[in-house]
């Protein structure tokens, strides 16, 4: 009995197999290509709307501003987040914030580093406005508090003066000034030396991971 021969590939079908592949392949990088494009859209408007806020403001701003989106960036991370929530109590209050940050920071007129990294200011144990708003702006958004960061700014030099917080407290943005403890009293800094200059020489921004506003008005007499 003669042995059954197996049925050998023809020229034909291994070229008509090779078109599959390759029309396979493209097909599949073609899908791939449409997602990042599709994925890539979505996102560049909101990039690009502030990109083009930044460069319509003058370049000393885009420089301040620049860095308090990066550190608003920083604060908003899951990373950072799940971190700060490991050293809070779950059920503290915005203004409970205030106690907790008071027992790991000392208020002092020169901190030890000029840190913008909340765990690097609760290492070194004490801070000036900036660092307070930064931990308490951190500490909000472990625990889920909408929170950001407002720079008052002196136009001539595009310097920050001052720095504090704010939160978004029954459908609203409150004024918290956390190295000072002050919650709720946007016209305190009136009396302060630069306070008459809210308006003119001085602007109040608010930062937050993405966007920055204008606040000048709820600060200003």
């Amino acid at each position: 009995m003669c042995p059954v021969k197996k049925a050998q590939p023809t020229r034909r079908h291994k070229q008509t197999r090779k078109w599959i592949i390759t029309f396979l392949a493209i097909f599949l990088i073609a899908i791939l290509s449409t997602v990042a494009y599709l994925s890539y859209s979505a996102i560049k408007p909101a990039n690009s709307q502030l990109t083009d806020e930044l460069n319509s403001m003058p370049p000393g701003f885009k420089t301040l501003a620049e860095n308090y989106l990066g550190v608003m960036n920083n604060l908003d991370s899951s990373r950072t987040k799940a971190k700060m929530a490991a050293l809070l109590a779950s059920d503290y209050n915005q203004t409970e914030l205030f106690a907790w940050e008071k027992t790991k920071l000392t208020f002092v007129n020169d901190a030890n580093g000029f840190y913008e990294d909340p765990f690097q200011i609760l290492a070194s144990g004490d801070g000036i406005c900036v660092q307070w708003s930064i931990v308490y702006v951190a500490a909000c958004l472990a625990l889920g508090y909408q929170s950001r960061l407002i720079v008052a700014v002196d136009t001539q030099t595009w310097s920050y003066i001052h720095v504090w917080a704010e939160d978004y407290f029954n459908g609203r943005w409150v004024h918290v000034d956390p190295s000072d403890g002050v919650w709720n009293d946007p016209s305190r800094y009136q009396s302060w030396n630069w306070g008459p200059a809210i308006g003119s020489a001085v602007r109040i921004y608010a930062f937050e991971d993405g966007s920055f506003q204008d606040v000048t008005g709820t600060y200003s007499a």
